[in-house]
């Protein structure tokens, strides 16, 4: 998917910081389950490295996501058990954020808050059109992939050099 430039480019350096220093990085192995349908999620997550498989009920694979990629986010914002479970298809790690401190920090920032859910609004509403889109036109490496590249590096420096 190409959602990591949504969030990144809706929320300042200073909340992608706050973020990861009230996160928790968990490490994952491949097969181990990040969300499991029907069971809630108290926290949202973004991966920072790996790829986790998206499936239904069934087994079946709906998407798979990777590095910048939020997972939980529906969760998050409509407070329903998700329908889908989600796994590491190899070693991920990913940063854990309690929805409680999120929703603390709304109370203290409003404008945190904003910013956030309009990110959220943006990531949804692309996630919704790549995944109702029938065909895509195969035009070779546009902008939109430059892009994507460039809010994914961005991400990982944010993370790599707060981490330090």
């Amino acid at each position: 998917m190409k959602n990591a430039r949504y969030i990144a480019a809706g929320l300042s350096d200073a909340d992608m910081l706050w973020l990861l220093s009230v996160g928790t990085l968990r490490s994952l192995k491949s097969g181990d389950m990040l969300v499991s349908a029907g069971k809630a999620v108290n926290e949202i997550f973004f991966v920072l490295a790996g790829s986790v498989a998206v499936r239904l009920r069934d087994g079946t694979q709906v998407a798979r996501l990777g590095v910048g990629d939020v997972v939980g986010e529906m969760s998050f914002v409509e407070r329903h058990s998700p329908l889908v479970s989600v796994l590491a298809e190899e070693p991920v790690e990913v940063l854990a954020i309690a929805r409680k401190l999120i929703l603390d920090r709304f109370e203290e920032q409003p404008e945190f808050a904003a910013r956030f859910y309009r990110a959220l609004a943006i990531f949804l509403s692309e996630r919704l059109r790549e995944t109702t889109a029938v065909v895509q036109a195969q035009a070779g490496e546009g902008q939109d992939d430059k892009d994507d590249r460039d809010a994914r590096a961005r991400f990982g420096r944010l993370f790599r050099r707060s981490a330090s």
